[in-house]
């Protein structure tokens, strides 16, 4: 009960009796029990936080003004709840009424914590001011410890996004559903990150083993995560580490403000200086992907800090420090791994020496039984037999690892004979594009396959392509939520990744043949060192149709003149601060998609960006970029089509120059904005552009306002604004987009109600909403057209009311999921 989580303080009873509350209207009463069941674990995860407040509340004589705002929002929650007790069930407008005020109240608990961080500066404060009480230490140095406290920054706690855009407690991987043959290996790892011996431990195999999802198991055991309550963090280090980024990644994993490091000592010490200051709780720092030559990244963080330590996973021996080896799959367990993948029920449909046969092929390799697995799931004989003879025939191309590259191998050729997507090997190679072990935005791929594939605007035939992909193991997909309706299509994903192993087969099979002849040209600069056939005239002009470069911090941008008349896919990646676009763009008749991803972690800005010739260049997509650059060029691009804003600066550029961009970009259809938190107010002048269709502005979490001249755009089909927290409300012009099929407000925290005349949107198909969206009912009964709501539990009691006259309306509840169990632990371990 409550009183066992906060005893007896000052916040104590007030707490019990909200919690108590809640507990039996929950028990006894259905009409709110969703809501107050959320609430209750809800509460249950803030109970320590509000101890842990008052125990050092205590030792500052009790003086806090943060206590006394919980204080009164609990007090405010049981009277709220003990209303809902009193409605009656059949009055379904109140019951939205208070459920949309048990959400706000909800909300509110969690804002406390999670968005204004409070609760951070509240405990980091108070344990400075308890230290002194203890030491007595002088007034100066309470001054030196809080502004050295101000310098490191302190972040949003988990829930919210990080500076990528994605969510999470200390980032460590998935486990895929069906492991097997780890039990051992997970018992004896763990046993060494439990003792005290060994501050750094090596997890040992040749790649494509499962060292990554071994390592990612053990993290998530209870007595890991017992012990390193100073947090876990996962950082993948690669074959070319960047110990800056590695801090940095570890910075933002904590929810800390990355500094700019002036070079990689102030990295490493501003590390450590954040670990001991923030933190007296071991902590477990997992290194992925470590290669030998970058073995001196394990050294220079290798802190002597008490109860710190380091998990390696390396492809090789590391001598100098305690390796464990991770051995391949014993036969049993691989041919039950293999059977998880290739057989729906584990049970084999065609004859046991052939299934023998395809696993002995594999070598025992956990990657390669997944995906030949899936590749053959539902296969005929025929198929099996081929793939057999494939993977016998296929060229060794590292002898360490041949059966390993041989099952891929052919697995990745076999997309081709794919009955679901007749393109699906070409989309899979496209992957080769980005960096390893890179997170891949959805809509950077929907860019390039969309005007190299005709696939559909709308995204859901990239999705079947994102799902078929997953589902032969090729890449891992990051789902937002896991319930959501195929309504949703690709806003639902967050991020593709693929395994580094499966990107090395995609750049070979590209690179098989000679530069001349190549559809698509991989390029990785390392400094400024570029490949050898790139000043080799007798090769130019080149053939290629997807371009991909990526270089690295040490890149200089200055570019040797090469020609790539056919290219329509372009793609830049790099990670300094400035960036010179390549000359030769301008040569590039036939481009079609530009992507520039800067993968640092500050926004960059683009430099040469003159391409008045690129007629032809219908997508742009531009990630961690400082737009400004963009406007002041004055970009005439007549036939651009969709531009893509992620993780951008965009504000002061959109304040500036949107009044240019009906003339710049007269012919744009699609703008996608996400995760740009510096953007406030939506300008006007983006009304001009009146042949746009699709407008998604989503976790933007400062945007409050939309124009109110927003019913100008009367081509509008696609409205997305999910998870805009501080937007209010809609515009009432927004009744006039008689076009509208498609409409997104959930997550919308701080909107209340939508406008009056929702029936105006005869268009509307489909409507994403959460119950703290309050409407008139006869504002959506004239919807004829709608067949798809997306809405939590409560909003759907009151849409099945509607389900007579609406026809074949299709109500998909979403779970609402607050994780305040490990919001505990971001905030005080």
């Amino acid at each position: 009960m409550a009183a066992s989580l906060v005893g007896g303080a000052a916040l104590g009873p007030v707490f019990d009796i909200l919690y108590k509350a809640v507990f039996d209207v929950a028990r006894n009463i259905a009409t709110f029990r969703s809501k107050f069941v959320s609430l209750k674990e809800t509460l249950h995860g803030l109970a320590p936080v509000f101890s842990d407040i008052e125990t050092l509340s205590k030792a500052l004589d009790g003086k806090d003004v943060q206590i006394e705002m919980f204080r009164n929002l609990l007090v405010k929650g049981e009277e709220l709840v003990h209303k809902c007790s009193k409605t009656k069930c059949y009055d379904a407008f109140k019951r939205l009424n208070y459920s949309r005020k048990l959400t706000k109240l909800e909300n509110s608990l969690v804002k406390l914590c999670q968005f204004h961080g409070l609760i951070q500066v509240c405990w980091d404060t108070k344990k400075i001011l308890v230290e002194c009480k203890k030491h007595d230490k002088k007034l100066d140095e309470v001054h030196s410890m809080m502004r050295n406290m101000s310098l490191m920054g302190s972040g949003s706690s988990v829930g919210s996004s990080n500076g990528n855009g994605f969510t999470g407690w200390s980032d460590v991987p998935q486990v895929p559903d069906s492991v097997f043959g780890f039990e051992v290996p997970l018992q004896e790892l763990k046993l060494k990150l439990l003792d005290e011996k060994d501050q750094v431990v090596v997890l040992s195999a040749p790649a494509g083993c499962g060292k990554t999802t071994l390592a990612a198991m053990v993290c998530q055991q209870d007595d890991i995560k017992a012990k390193y309550r100073g947090g876990i963090f996962f950082v993948t280090v690669t074959k070319t580490p960047n110990i800056k980024r590695i801090v940095a990644e570890v910075f933002e994993t904590k929810d800390c403000k990355v500094p700019e490091f002036a070079s990689e000592e102030v990295s490493i010490n501003q590390l450590k200086n954040l670990l001991r200051r923030s933190t007296s709780q071991p902590v477990l720092l997992v290194l992925d992907d470590v290669w030998s030559e970058s073995e001196f990244v394990i050294e220079k963080l290798r802190f002597q800090i008490p109860g710190f330590k380091v998990l390696v996973t390396s492809r090789v021996v590391l001598p100098k420090f305690y390796t464990y080896k991770l051995d391949l799959l014993r036969e049993n367990h691989a041919n039950a791994l293999f059977c998880a993948s290739a057989f729906k029920d584990s049970t084999p449909n065609v004859p046991l020496d052939l299934v023998h046969k395809v696993v002995s092929s594999c070598g025992g390799f956990p990657l390669a039984l997944r995906v030949v697995g899936r590749s053959l799931c539902g296969q005929p004989e025929v198929i099996w037999f081929n793939r057999v003879m494939m993977q016998s025939k296929r060229q060794i191309l590292f002898p360490t690892e041949n059966d390993l590259l041989r099952s891929l191998q052919a697995s990745i050729d076999a997309l081709d004979e794919n009955v679901h997507c007749n393109r699906l090997r070409d989309c899979y190679l496209d992957l080769g594009s980005f960096p390893e072990d890179q997170r891949i935005h959805p809509a950077a791929l929907l860019d390039m396959w969309v005007e190299r594939y005709n696939l559909d605007e709308d995204g859901m035939k990239a999705m079947a392509i994102f799902f078929e992909l997953s589902s032969q193991n090729l890449v891992n997909l990051a789902l937002a939520r896991k319930d959501a309706p195929a309504v949703v299509g690709l806003h639902n994903l967050d991020y593709i990744q693929q395994h580094d192993m499966l990107r090395e087969l995609v750049i070979h099979q590209c690179d098989e043949k000679p530069v001349e002849e190549r559809t698509r040209i991989y390029i990785n600069i390392k400094g400024n060192d570029f490949p050898r056939w790139w000043f080799d005239q007798i090769f130019q002009p080149l053939q290629a149709e997807v371009l991909s470069i990526i270089s690295d911090e040490s890149f200089s941008s200055e570019w040797y003149d090469v020609k790539f008349p056919k290219v329509e896919v372009l793609v830049l990646n790099f990670e300094t601060r400035t960036y010179n676009l390549p000359p030769f763009i301008k040569q590039m008749n036939q481009l079609k998609t530009l992507i520039v991803t800067n993968n640092g972690f500050f926004s960059a800005k683009l430099n040469n960006f003159q391409f008045c010739s690129l007629l032809n260049l219908k997508r742009i997509n531009l990630e961690r970029i400082s737009v400004t650059s963009i406007f002041t060029a004055n970009l005439q691009l007549p036939n651009l089509l969709k531009i893509s804003l992620i993780m951008c600066e965009i504000g002061e550029a959109f304040e500036n120059s949107a009044s240019t961009m009906p003339y710049m970009w007269p012919k744009l259809v699609e703008i996608n904005i996400e995760y740009c938190n510096d953007l406030v107010e939506v300008p006007a002048e983006i009304c001009d552009l009146v042949d746009l269709k699709r407008l998604s502005i989503c976790y933007c979490d400062e945007l409050v306002a939309l124009p109110i001249e927003l019913g100008k755009l009367t081509n509008l089909e696609v409205l997305r604004l999910h998870s805009c927290t501080k937007l209010a409300k809609l515009p009432e012009s927004v009744v006039r987009l008689n076009k509208l099929e498609f409409l997104d407000v959930y997550d919308c925290v701080n909107m209340d109600c939508l406008p009056t005349d929702l029936d105006q949107l005869c268009s509307l198909r489909t409507f994403c909403m959460g119950s703290r969206v309050g409407f008139k009912p006869n504002s959506v009964l004239k919807l004829v057209q709608l067949k798809d709501v997306v809405c939590d539990e409560e909003t759907a009691a009151l849409w099945e009311s509607f389900k007579e006259d609406l026809g074949n309306l299709r109500i998909t509840v979403i779970k609402e999921d607050i994780n305040l169990n490990l919001l505990h632990k971001s905030l005080f371990f």
